[in-house]
């Protein structure tokens, strides 16, 4: 007799006690910890339960960290919707990123300098518009352009710079920490002004 299907509340809770059992994991030995075999058997379920759940271990760490990247991104509207200045705005926006990555620092290594390993499939590509702080950014520059306020050019191109001015000023010292660096606390300011400086006409 064939097994009954699951009820959504059954595969929820599935798929939370595999989130739990990795969560679980990563607190008491760290990220390298996070194996399929052992996360299985710490939630009681089989290794090809937790590939159809999550696809790969990068989609299960991944989505360990969607709640709190969820309520970062609603933190990035709210700051963007206290300025009417598209400059001031972007300006916001440089800050609270930096403290994002600064002030939860393990979320943001988690959430946001993973390296694919090689031998890891590429995930499916998704759209810049699906998340918050680069869509944002590229509505200040339009607006900002349209003022006179912000240098003319291809607003996504000038989003995805200035992303990766503050993303490469949170993730250089943590991944060549062998070099002696400012950490992004001491770069913050001067990170922010040169920035600015960058996107002014």
């Amino acid at each position: 007799m064939a097994r009954p299907k699951a009820t959504p509340e059954q595969r929820a809770e599935v798929r939370r006690s595999i989130q739990r059992a990795a969560t679980e994991l990563y607190r008491e030995q760290g990220l390298t910890s996070i194996s399929a075999r052992a996360v299985a058997k710490r939630a009681g379920v089989s290794v090809g339960t937790i590939y159809s759940y999550f696809g790969d271990l990068a989609g299960l760490g991944q989505s360990l960290w969607e709640g709190r990247v969820a309520r970062q991104e609603d933190e990035f509207r709210q700051i963007a919707g206290q300025h009417s200045d598209p400059a001031a705005r972007i300006e916001a926006l440089l800050r609270a990123y930096l403290a994002f990555g600064i002030e939860q620092r393990d979320l943001y290594r988690n959430a946001l300098m993973f390296v694919r390993p090689g031998a890891l499939e590429k995930p499916d590509t998704q759209p810049v518009s699906d998340f918050a702080f680069p869509t944002l950014l590229k509505a200040a520059i339009e607006q900002g352009q349209a003022a006179g306020t912000v240098m003319d050019g291809d607003a996504d191109t000038l989003a995805q710079m200035l992303w990766s001015g503050v993303h490469g000023a949170l993730a250089l010292p943590v991944n060549l920490d062998r070099v002696e660096l400012k950490p992004a606390a001491e770069m913050l300011e001067e990170t922010v002004a040169a920035l600015m400086r960058m996107v002014k006409p």
